[in-house]
């Protein structure tokens, strides 16, 4: 069960679309895109990353629910 859940992938994106998160079915970090043309401060570039993991956090979620709904 455990190596099928490594195969899932969602990827979340920040609000203005600037970054974008993949994680697997396990909860772990796939990789991090950041737009090139970027322009801005520290607090958010911050926001952004939060929006961009919630975001994937909130698929990962549906996308569990849907898998195991149909196990029961």
């Amino acid at each position: 069960m455990q190596k099928q859940m490594a195969n899932e992938r969602v990827e979340g994106k920040s609000n203005d679309e600037s970054f974008s998160i993949t994680i697997n079915g396990n909860h772990e970090l796939i990789s991090v895109n950041v737009s090139p043309n970027i322009n801005l401060d520290h607090p958010q570039i911050e926001k952004n990353i939060k929006e961009a993991f919630s975001d994937a956090q909130s698929k990962l979620k549906s996308l569990l629910m849907e898998k195991f709904q149909g196990m029961l």
